[in-house]
């Protein structure tokens, strides 16, 4: 193998697959990112077995072949680099020289036959407007479960029908659905797949400066994603996604309108307050006025209270802090939508401003 590649374009592209590769494993292999050739292209891949991903730039090619190299230190060496030309010439079946400049590098590989095989890439695609990729995964990802045990809980129900996209992420303790009205190519009927939470995140970065489609695939076992030139190929979740129809709240008779930046100030000052183990807060509902308190047993009190419009019945309710904030935090909408039952119910929060979207988010109360 002997080529030449812009270090700039070769960094680029080494970037996104830094997260793909396994940091601790005990398969050396999965540290080590693939190298080939072929044409005037410099094709990388990287996996854990789970994910995948596969890119690549154009390089001036002297000698074709393929080879494996440690992929965090081959990043550390490239981004520390001028902006110049890279040589990489692999002198024997344990080495690869790499040349930029006045900079000289001997990096140890591995050879092809170690690297997995890649799945074979579904013909069959549907196109997802990038857009809508793009703005649905912040918004519910960190509603995925933690716990590795709750395997279909792991990653984000996506389900793609004509003319519709619906993303929805649980953890047991609360739900996030974001669902949009788009166009997708080549959808003739309802579609329903489990995403992995780190596929996710990988479609994420590829999706961040993509435009127009997406194009998605899926086999028995595997998903993929076509962003540009780059391939995001995942391992399917097994199990079964409960039904997140049945948790949305249908029967709130409480709506409150809240501002948004105000309440996600509120909360944070008064959570600063809460038993650190829980992160209980107490939403306590009177005429015209919400109080927000928190209490801890080693360190004192906190109150805080919002002027609102509000003329029903009092009522007490309890949330973990943090999950509120969660989904205040990525809000554009200057006002919030919560729309309770009662003090044992579940809450229902959504913004206030909705154009493109439908966004929803429920928490489960905690026992006062």
């Amino acid at each position: 193998m002997d080529f030449v590649v812009n270090r700039d374009n070769f960094l680029k592209e080494l970037q996104y697959v830094q997260g793909v590769v396994e940091k601790k494993t005990t398969v050396p292999i999965l540290s080590n990112i693939l190298l080939e050739t072929t044409g005037n292209n410099l094709s990388i891949t990287a996996t854990d077995l789970d994910v995948t991903i596969r890119c690549g730039c154009r390089a001036s090619i002297k000698v074709s072949g393929a080879v494996t190299v440690a992929a965090r230190k081959l990043f550390d060496i490239v981004r520390l680099l001028p902006n110049s030309d890279i040589h990489f010439k692999q002198s024997s079946s344990d080495w690869v020289q790499l040349t930029c400049e006045r900079s000289r590098f001997k990096i140890g590989t591995l050879g092809k036959e170690n690297f997995p095989d890649i799945p074979q890439i579904s013909d069959t695609t549907l196109g997802l407007p990038s857009g809508a990729i793009r703005h649905m995964i912040p918004r519910c990802i960190f509603a995925i479960t933690q716990e590795e045990s709750r395997f279909a809980l792991n990653g984000a129900l996506l389900l793609i029908r004509p003319g519709t996209i619906t993303m929805v992420t649980t953890d047991g303790h609360r739900l996030a659905l974001i669902s949009r009205d788009a166009e997708v190519t080549g959808a003739e009927a309802e579609s329903r797949h489990l995403v992995p939470r780190k596929t996710l995140v990988e479609l994420s970065k590829l999706a961040a400066g993509a435009e127009g489609l997406i194009d998605f695939g899926d086999s028995h076992n595997h998903l993929f994603f076509k962003v540009g030139d780059r391939f995001l190929i995942s391992r399917l979740l097994s199990g079964q996604f409960p039904n997140y129809e049945m948790v949305i709240p249908t029967d709130s008779d409480k709506r409150i309108l809240l501002p948004t930046v105000e309440f996600s100030d509120a909360l944070r000052r008064v959570a600063t307050m809460a038993e650190e183990q829980s992160r209980a807060i107490k939403l306590s509902l009177a005429e015209d006025q919400l109080d927000i308190l928190a209490s801890s047993s080693e360190y004192g009190e906190a109150k805080e209270s919002l002027s609102i419009q509000y003329q029903g019945e009092p009522l007490t309710v309890c949330f973990n802090a943090l999950y509120l904030l969660d989904f205040l935090s990525g809000l554009e909408s200057d006002q919030v939508v919560l729309e309770l039952k009662d003090g044992e119910s579940q809450g229902l929060l959504s913004p206030e401003a909705q154009e493109d979207y439908k966004y929803q988010y429920v928490a489960m109360p905690m026992k006062l």
